[in-house]
């Protein structure tokens, strides 16, 4: 998250102490013991001692009344804190609402605090609170406050005091200038930025009956010996908003983690578990959402979830990013709550003009002018309970032009209407929606599922009425893209080719919504969760995998690919590609237009099928992950069957290591590449065969041998099938070699080569693991130094031999040089890099 001195008010930068936290549920209130918020009773004031009221809160000073009143002058600014405020937990977010570009644009967070304020005499103190530990209030209670405490991060002199004593103290130049102790980083594009008060000042100051708004427009001074051609000195100016809200009083009831479900999650340690050791605990991240009539099943809502549509969103994808909210809204109605999400456009200035799209209150979507490729769906939440507060997603301008992109690339073969760039305006809104969709769903707090993209059949995938009904990926919140795995002969419709709300979803939103009948607790809720996760064993369409377990072996956890058999998928992904690459020129050339764009998407093409490999690659040692917990299923990870293994092994063979020539052809290279025509194609090539016979994966391998023996596909007979491919021509009467394929046979020996290499001093695992919870396997030891280099050596033996029996049999003079080439460096391997 961007941090800077813009923010500098309540900047992270310092480091925060472990801190002290409310229990789970019920006992005190968190925290040490509190420092006096005032005087001791009938203490007199010394003389001099606090100014008259009337003195610094003069006529010159509009006043607003809100959470607590903020008068202003100028660039002056005063709070004036009332006892009751004292001690209340505040949220304080900062973004920056327009920014110079870069790193500093409208919509970037710089980051959230919760904040407290307390008076100890005549100074106002500022606390960072946190909540990392957490107990049921007795005894234990006093070990956390002696061994955690939150951080003051400021301190500020009462000036004068109004009625009922409440505090007045200056907080005007923290917003411009900042807090002097604390470290600044900058989000105006370049780091040891300092802010420059001449250049500075207060734009706008707004108080709300639960939060105050700030508005400071901040100029920074680049350091010296800055960016090249700034003459060692820059400037840039950013406007930076500050949110400071008050958090409820009553938290919301948290809901337990679930490693089957994937949430966002607020994290802390328990240290009154009923085991009698710390236990680490996870809050899911999700908004209060509260039924109007508790007893019925369906309800209408107390509060929904409402979404803005910021003004600055181009008018033409308006109605499709409100679409693109609003799809969430049946799955809500399944766990009960009617009309629970909406979105509305921003309110105009005559309208509301109090209204800010940065303000901490608010769920907005913002459009950032620059040319980025992407969009993030990020959310603030309270960090008691998980509960969501608000939501800003971001889409960057070009995320159009890469989900025009893609989906030209994976579905043009199938739709003749995606033949031509740029697309139609319907049919990119609708991408625009998909992509919406998926980000709206961060901000309800799922994290990506990247196993509901192999949620499905390629039969299912194949079958529009599979499709119509269940969609191409068992979640939108997988990477799984568009339905590439159809084949024109099967008349996908267009709608059925972009995901859409899926099985997953609903199961998701249900089982982190929905209220549990009767439970007043966190830990009542428990059983009932448990029992609507295990649905996942019966229906793997719900299941859940990805980015917090060990997703880098299991072939089942993938992105940028759809399908339960990645081999027939790419194979017939494969088949659209060619088909895409006989119309690429024409849907990417205009006449008197250089050709960038055909670049552009050749790369695209590049890029799609190198993600289709790796998913074909990520078979071999591949280890399948399913989520169980105790009672609740059979073994949590399983091995990959030997025969599909060697299926992958056959069509990377044929396919990654034979590409399609029409990859190469000179009417798409020669129009935009002078040299290194087949460096693209060769790197690809590269990256698999490093996969392959990468320590992790030899290092799977040989746990299957030691697990199944014979009927494990080891290392050896792997490494001896990827050779043979590899080098095939060596069998031929008369052997030829051709350019691209004697560049991969040369990667291959370089790749072999490193475990011949001196590697230093050999890695030990620690006899015992280190202490701390984890998920999966722990990481493979250097296999350099035990089995991989015998295989290796043994797999080089064989290739000298026959490199030695194919050299005279060659009759094409490159050939023979490179085969002549093979033996030298391979004798140079074998003999401990000593030239024959």
């Amino acid at each position: 998250m961007i941090r800077n001195a813009l923010a500098c008010f309540l900047s992270a930068a310092v480091a925060a102490a472990p801190a002290l936290a409310q229990p789970p549920e019920g006992g005190p209130p968190r925290g040490r013991t509190p420092l006096p918020m005032t005087r001791p009773p009938g203490a007199p004031t010394a003389p001099g001692e606090l100014k008259k009221y009337d003195d610094v809160i003069t006529k010159d000073y509009a006043t607003q009344a809100g959470v607590f009143a903020v008068h202003r002058f100028e660039d002056k600014v005063f709070f004036e804190i009332p006892k009751d405020k004292l001690g209340k937990l505040f949220m304080w977010c900062a973004e920056v609402a327009k920014g110079p570009g870069g790193n500093s644009w409208g919509g970037a967070s710089l980051g959230e605090e919760v904040l407290k304020f307390e008076r100890r005499g005549n100074k106002i103190y500022l606390w960072k609170a946190g909540f990392g530990k957490r107990s049921d209030g007795k005894a234990i209670q006093s070990s956390i406050e002696a061994s955690a405490t939150d951080s003051i991060i400021a301190a500020f002199p009462v000036e004068c005091e109004g009625k009922d004593r409440s505090a007045v103290i200056a907080v005007g130049d923290v917003f411009v200038t900042g807090l002097a102790d604390l470290s600044v980083t900058s989000a105006a594009g370049f780091n040891g930025a300092n802010p420059d008060p001449s250049r500075s000042f207060l734009s706008e100051v707004k108080a709300f009956p639960t939060n105050i708004n700030i508005l400071a427009t901040v100029t920074f001074r680049g350091p010296a010996g800055g960016p090249p051609g700034a003459g060692g000195m820059r400037s840039a100016t950013a406007v930076i908003h500050h949110s400071l809200v008050q958090l409820p009083d009553a938290p919301m009831m948290g809901r337990f983690f679930d490693p089957r479900v994937g949430y966002f999650t607020e994290s802390f340690v328990d240290y009154a578990h009923p085991r009698g050791w710390a236990h680490p605990k996870q809050f899911i991240t999700r908004y209060r959402l509260e039924k109007k009539d508790p007893s019925a099943e369906v309800s209408e809502v107390v509060k929904p979830i409402v979404y803005y549509l910021s003004r600055e969103i181009p008018e033409k994808w308006r109605s499709y990013l409100k679409k693109g909210v609003e799809d969430w809204a049946p799955a809500f109605e399944k766990a009960g709550f009617k009309n629970a999400i909406i979105c509305k456009d921003a309110p105009t200035k005559a309208e509301d003009p109090h209204f800010d799209p940065e303000d901490a209150r608010y769920s907005v979507i913002r459009w950032v002018a620059e040319p980025v490729a992407n969009a993030m769906g990020p959310h603030v939440h309270d960090p008691r309970s998980g509960e969501i507060i608000s939501a800003h997603i971001i889409f960057w301008h070009d995320i159009v032009k890469i989900a025009q992109m893609w989906y030209f690339i994976q579905c043009s073969a199938q739709d003749e209407k995606a033949r031509k760039l740029p697309l139609s305006d319907e049919l990119t809104g609708e991408l625009l929606r998909y992509i919406c969709c998926h980000e709206v769903g961060h901000t309800l707090g799922l994290r990506h599922n990247h196993r509901a993209s192999q949620a499905y059949s390629i039969a299912q995938l194949r079958d529009p009425k599979f499709t119509e009904k269940h969609g191409s990926v068992g979640s939108i919140m997988s990477y799984g893209r568009y339905n590439y795995v159809t084949q024109p002969e099967d008349k996908m419709p267009v709608k059925d080719l972009i995901p859409k709300l899926a099985p997953y979803d609903f199961f998701a939103i249900e089982w982190g919504y929905k209220p549990v009948a009767g439970a007043r607790t966190s830990d009542a809720e428990k059983e009932t969760l448990d029992s609507w996760a295990s649905k996942q064993i019966k229906e793997p369409f719900l299941r859940f995998g990805g980015e917090d377990g060990p997703s880098t072996a299991d072939p089942t956890v993938l992105t940028e690919n759809i399908g339960n058999d990645p081999v027939a998928a790419t194979a017939l992904g494969f088949k659209n590609l060619d088909r895409v690459l006989d119309h690429l020129a024409a849907a990417t050339v205009e006449k008197g237009e250089d050709y960038t764009l055909l670049e552009d998407a050749y790369k695209e093409v590049i890029g799609a099928r190198g993600r289709w490999l790796g998913a074909v690659a990520k078979q071999v040692g591949g280890v399948v992950e399913t989520r169980t917990l105790g009672g609740r299923g059979g073994e949590t990870f399983a091995r990959v069957p030997k025969e599909k293994q060697q299926e992958a092994i056959k069509f990377l063979i044929e396919n990654a290591f034979s590409p399609s020539p029409k990859l190469m052809s000179p009417a798409i290279v020669n129009q935009f590449k002078y040299t290194g025509v087949a460096n693209d194609l060769a790197a690809q090539q590269r990256t698999v065969l490093s996969t392959l016979i990468s320590p992790g994966v030899m290092g799977r391998l040989f746990d299957s041998e030691l697990q199944l023996g014979d009927k494990a596909y080891g290392a050896s007979e792997m490494l001896s099938d990827v050779q043979k491919g590899i080098f095939s021509e060596l069998a031929a009467p008369a052997p030829k070699v051709e350019p691209l394929r004697r560049l991969l046979q040369k990667n291959y020996i370089d790749l072999l080569r490193n475990e011949f290499e001196p590697q230093g001093e050999p890695i030990v695992a620690p006899a015992v693991p280190p202490a701390g919870p984890r998920r999966g396997p722990a990481a493979t030891p250097n296999v350099r130094t035990s089995e991989l280099r015998p295989v290796a050596r043994v797999a080089l033996e064989n290739l000298a031999k026959e490199v030695a029996d194919a050299t005279p049999k060659a009759k094409d003079p490159a050939t023979i040089a490179h085969l002549k080439d093979l033996s030298a460096e391979i004798g140079t391997i074998l003999s401990g890099g000593k030239k024959k």
